[in-house]
């Protein structure tokens, strides 16, 4: 009896879950239908991961960045809010685990071909706040979508952030807001796809 008693107990748990995830997947859909179209395709979950190169003459070299985000409904933030991770690989092959945040132009129901993009990273993981760490490098990418690429540029944020030999920056003082722009075309990818990518950077 106590053996049924446990195992009614975990499919109840496992209905729940199931209910849920379900009710959650739906409200997705209703009030951010795009966000099962991202890129232009449907995606089983609603959730974008893409891979991509830039180059910045005042930033050392050829920098690699990941992104995957995910739509995020706050009180304050809108219907079209994006959160994620992002990964910054730089010319000397030292990567930063970055906390992204973002936003779209409105989209036409699904479509979010040509509507604008903006996204911003942050030194800012739960290890890196322990450690007592700075908020830096603080990546910014803008532009918008060209299905099924993010067509971006780094709003000038690389060579803020890095000198010319790919060096961290202490802080932002003394440094010009607008500089050398970057440009970058994020692809569908993986986390595969970015280590392939990362690691031709330091093969150079």
């Amino acid at each position: 009896m106590r053996r049924q008693s446990g195992v009614g107990c975990l499919t109840r748990l496992v209905l729940t879950l199931v209910i849920v995830g379900v009710v959650m997947a739906g409200a997705t859909y209703l009030f951010s239908p795009w966000a099962y179209y991202m890129g232009g395709r449907f995606h089983w979950f609603p959730s974008w991961q893409g891979v991509g190169r830039l180059h910045s003459n005042s930033g050392g070299g050829d920098y690699a960045v990941y992104v995957y985000f995910y739509p995020r409904l706050r009180r304050y933030s809108g219907l079209r809010h994006v959160a994620g991770n992002a990964v910054l690989c730089t010319p000397r092959g030292e990567r930063f685990t970055l906390t992204l945040g973002g936003d779209f132009g409105k989209a036409d129901g699904r479509d979010l071909n040509g509507k604008s993009a903006r996204f911003y990273m942050f030194n800012r993981t739960a290890a890196h706040i322990l450690s007592g760490g700075s908020a830096r490098p603080e990546l910014k990418l803008r532009g918008r979508w060209n299905n099924p690429d993010l067509v971006l540029d780094d709003d000038s944020s690389i060579q803020r952030n890095f000198d010319h030999n790919a060096n961290l920056y202490p802080d932002g003082k003394n440094r010009p807001y607008l500089g050398e722009v970057s440009t970058v075309t994020l692809r569908e990818g993986s986390k595969s796809d970015f280590e392939a990518a990362c690691a031709a950077i330091k093969s150079r």
